[in-house]
């Protein structure tokens, strides 16, 4: 693959300057085919291209690679010449013109492309293999050796204990094998060359080891008997194409492309990437790793059709959509072949002859035989002209559907409409430990255009709980405070409620650091023009539930429990729509998602039994997964289980009801601590489960008349209404996403993801809203008020709004609102809010609002610094670290000091809650020290004294 070069072109491309897109979209895009040998490899991939066959055997051309996620196409990823003589690679281009994948593919796979095509010279057997389901692959022949075949698919059932126990047995032959020739690697390469064809006389060389040979060519005889042998000819297409067994999904099923004979094929190979799963090797040396546990358990049992896989011949054209891919043979010649644009990017190879490509500004290119081009989807039309007699071209481009990312983005994008509408909610409750509630009001409220409507409509009012009520006696006394305050809660809409009591341990000491209010941990996500904290993103987020109950007519307080985040997949909107939920009516609402059942979750989770009119027919308390199944089973036609994803809506006249019969009471009672059961439960199966409930009857002997009381309350609504109770059950789609900082590898792998390339790397970029930004040449994106060296020492990490001055290296790191001088980041570090003059950041390290001339930590540990006494006039900030391997709130490592930090996390939580000095005081006091440190970085990078003003001022701005 040719290097980068950089040229005016490709600067101006990664400024998305529009006259450079416009420039680049001018011609077809031709990526340049990397060229990999293997050591079943040959020559015929450079006849094909006729090109100088390189000395070593070639054994794949990717031919388009772009699928970073992909550890084979990240490093033969495709570089693209430019017309002034640059040169991007095409992951580069994709981010700075995403018109050429198209808006729909862009928003299921990120300005990347999953399509892998390549080129195989299959000069000895490769392995047999499977892949992940929705991976089918397409194998285009374009020269075979006579008589050669492939084995692909079932030819009888598939016994997977006998395949277990042929692969067990051979790889241990495999190891003697490779024992006897560990101190010769010719023994080891004759033998590995008569394996792949049994069928030569064993050379007297090997005659020591016949026992073994013979046996592990036996094993592979049998293996491969089991499979079909496919026969291929120059222009034979072989679709490996099955149904999924669990999904129905298209998928690939086993293959091993080759031959025993030794009888050659090169083909063009259609897939997406994604992980290959080895299955056998055919006993060959050096041994390379199985899955085959894995790719057994994912295939189909039964036998499949050989005929059924041969979709075309010589000659013959074909066009196929596998709901994955969308091939196709066309032949063209000296009169243009015209296609109309479809707003996907078409993968052209040249499989005989050459060809001329244009569109729509009619610049003609020339693709040679053997080579590729790929069509913008921006494209309205194009054409293709054999430039002698005929020629043949094979076509792919990526099926666009409902992807976990364009699932999540279409929810991302319509809670970002709906706070643009001013449709969040205006009243919002937030209830705060005791001390914490001004503190709480007073950011929610700053917040709240951000975060519910940019006219500032919201009302927050904060309610402190002085004493732990749990989820149902504390919301009871928090709507009893605000409906007693004035003005009182309005009733005529859907308010907003969350509830963020809790110490925060097993987020120490970072809770620390954030005076005891764990929910301000900061977390990578954008509203508006700001950055979101836990409990402000967890607000946030549950906007598209307020908006689509309060539109559905329910009136009542939207619940959300916790700190935590979530986004749809399924819109609670489209929910409501699916089963014609008029919600004006309904007593309460649950919310949940479809989920495979396993046994972590049925120990763990309640689950919500929906019938067909989308309400809730009972909820099931957790238990072991074969009790919970056999409950599920009891329960009636039609219902679906659902996990219960915890918070609840409910009416005002639910809330009503529950006040009258629980708001008296003392202690603690928790919304899902079996309220829902009871409501859902009759008296003989509510008598059932306190016989075996050991969590039911310990909340029997706090309230034994629990289950009259939660009756009481459903009489009552009952009676109010005239009607029966009524609990709808909305979706939120299997694929809903949940942020959570309530751990510190958890809070790590938030802010990490940034920098990750796959689909949960670019949502986390489209949270931050920077993933319109490109790459530079050294893969970092940077961001902001940033300073960065320009010379390779930061790669592949990303920047926001931070210095790095005097850098040793950043590789892999993500770095936001510091200024660091001599930094060392390894990868997977995270560094947030941080000033130092010197700093390193080990493997997986965190460091978060830290300041200090040096600053160190550990792989896998977090770091902060705390002032030593908050209500000292000058506090001194202190390090503090810990293991993020290990929980900080378990009792050994909360109440007595660990390490060298000065304290216990009990002793300093219990310290930095104090409230006699208002926090934006401490912090003030702290920004004094680190402007010190800002001025020195400021003079090592020669920036001037507006630059460092301005960062002052800003660091200024940000404190609350």
């Amino acid at each position: 693959m040719p290097p980068e070069r950089d040229s005016e072109l490709a600067r101006a491309l990664r400024r998305r300057e529009p006259a450079a897109v416009d420039a680049l979209l001018r011609e077809v895009l031709r990526p340049d085919a990397a060229l990999v040998e293997r050591p079943w490899g040959g020559s015929a991939i450079a006849a094909h291209k006729r090109i100088v066959a390189p000395a070593a055997a070639i054994g794949e051309s990717f031919e388009l690679a772009a699928a970073p996620w992909d550890d084979e196409a990240a490093t033969h990823a495709s570089v693209v010449a430019l017309p002034d003589g640059g040169a991007l690679p095409l992951g580069t281009l994709l981010c700075a013109a995403p018109q050429i994948l198209g808006a729909a593919h862009v928003e299921a796979f990120g300005p990347t492309t999953p399509l892998l095509p390549k080129l195989l010279d299959v000069h000895a057997m490769l392995s047999v293999q499977a892949h992940p389901p929705g991976q089918p692959e397409l194998y285009v022949v374009l020269a075979a050796d006579p008589g050669a075949t492939l084995q692909l698919g079932l030819a009888q059932p598939l016994d997977r204990d006998r395949w277990r126990a042929w692969i067990d047995e051979g790889t241990a032959l495999q190891r003697t094998l490779a024992a006897a020739c560990a101190d010769d690697a010719t023994r080891a390469a004759a033998a590995s060359a008569w394996l792949l064809q049994p069928d030569a006389p064993l050379p007297a060389s090997l005659a020591p080891w016949s026992t073994t040979l013979l046996r592990l060519a036996a094993i592979d005889a049998a293996l491969l008997g089991t499979m079909h042998a496919i026969p291929v000819a120059p222009g034979t297409v072989v679709h490996n194409r099955v149904a999924d067994p669990h999904e129905g999904r298209s998928s690939a099923t086993l293959h091993a492309l080759g031959n025993l004979q030794g009888r050659r094929i090169l083909a063009l190979e259609l897939r997406v990437a994604g992980p290959t799963w080895r299955v056998w090797d055919h006993g060959r040396l050096p041994a390379r790793a199985l899955q085959a546990e894995r790719a057994l358990d994912g295939l189909p049992l039964t036998p499949d059709d050989a005929a059924g896989f041969v979709i075309a011949q010589q000659g013959q054209a074909f066009a196929i959509d596998d709901g994955v891919l969308a091939t196709e043979r066309v032949i063209v010649g000296a009169t243009p072949w015209r296609r109309e644009g479809r707003d996907v990017a078409v993968f052209v190879h040249a499989a005989r002859g050459a060809v001329t490509l244009a569109g729509p500004a009619d610049v003609p290119v020339r693709i040679e035989p053997g080579c590729s081009a790929w069509v913008p989807a921006c494209w309205s039309h194009w054409h293709a002209q054999a430039v002698a007699d005929e020629a043949e071209l094979v076509l792919a481009s990526v099926c666009v559907g409902p992807t976990r990312l364009a699932l999540r983005t279409r929810a991302l994008v319509a809670l970002r409409d709906t706070v643009a509408r001013d449709a969040g909610a205006r009243e919002v409750v937030v209830v705060a430990n005791g001390g914490d509630g001004p503190l709480v009001q007073a950011r929610t409220a700053a917040q709240a255009p951000a975060l519910f409507g940019r006219s500032g409509h919201t009302r927050v009012v904060a309610h402190e709980e002085r004493t732990r009520r749990g989820q149902l006696l504390g919301l009871l006394d928090a709507l009893a405070h605000v409906r007693a305050a004035t003005p009182p809660l309005r009733e005529d809409g859907v308010a907003l409620g969350i509830m963020l009591p809790g110490q925060g341990t097993r987020l120490s000491p970072l809770t620390q650091r954030l005076h005891g209010i764990k929910p301000f941990a900061p977390m990578p996500i954008r509203a508006g023009d700001r950055w979101l904290d836990a409990g402000s993103a967890s607000l946030w987020s549950w906007g598209l539930v307020t908006a689509a109950l309060e539109r559905a007519g329910f009136r009542g307080v939207a619940w959300k429990w916790g700190d935590e985040p979530q986004l749809p997949s399924q819109l609670p909107a489209d929910s409501i729509a699916a089963h014609r939920l008029g919600l004006e009516r309904v007593d309460a609402v649950r919310f949940g998602m479809r989920v495979a059942l396993t046994e972590d979750l049925a120990r763990n989770k309640e689950w919500l039994l929906q019938d067909k009119e989308g309400r809730l027919a009972m909820q099931v308390r957790r238990r072991p997964l074969a009790a919970l199944q056999a409950r599920l089973d009891r329960a009636p036609a039609g219902t679906r289980a659902l996990v219960n994803l915890g918070s609840p809506a409910l009416s005002f006249a639910m809330i009503d009801a529950l006040a009258q019969h629980f708001g008296a009471l003392p202690g603690w009672l928790d919304v899902d601590g079996y309220l829902f059961e009871a409501l859902t439960h009759d008296p003989a199966l509510w008598a059932e489960e306190a016989a075996s409930d050991a969590g039911l009857q310990a909340l029997l002997q706090q309230c034994p008349d629990f289950y009259a009381r939660v009756a009481a309350v459903r009489d009552t609504l009952e009676q109010r209404r005239g009607a029966a109770l009524a609990i709808a059950v909305i979706d939120l789609g299997a694929d809903t996403w949940w942020g959570d900082m309530g751990q510190l590898s958890r809070a790590r792998e938030a802010f990490a993801a940034l920098a990750r390339p796959d689909d949960g790397g670019e949502f986390a970029r489209r949270l931050a809203a920077i993933e319109t930004v490109v790459p530079d040449r050294f893969g970092n994106r940077v961001v902001g008020d940033s300073v960065v060296p320009d010379d390779g020492r930061v790669r592949d990490s990303v920047i926001i709004d931070t210095w790095l001055v005097d850098t040793v290296t950043v590789v892999g790191a993500v770095v936001i609102d510091s200024e660091l001088g001599a930094a060392r980041l390894d990868p997977g570090a995270v560094v947030v809010d941080t000033t130092a003059a010197a700093i390193h950041g080990s493997t997986d390290s965190l460091v978060i609002a830290a300041c200090g001339e040096v600053l160190g930590v550990a792989a896998a540990h977090v770091l902060t610094t705390i002032v030593d006494d908050p209500l000292a006039a000058d506090p001194v900030p202190q390090p503090w670290r810990f293991d993020m391997r290990e929980d900080p709130g378990a009792a050994a490592n909360y109440r007595s000091p660990v390490g060298d930090n000065p304290a216990s996390f009990a002793d300093k939580f219990a310290q930095m809650r104090q409230r006699q000095r208002p926090p934006a005081a401490v912090e003030r006091a702290v920004l004094q020290r680190r402007e010190a440190l800002l001025g020195s970085i400021a003079a090592r990078a020669g920036l001037g004294a507006d630059a460092l003003a301005r960062r002052v001022a800003w660091h200024r701005g940000r404190i609350h």
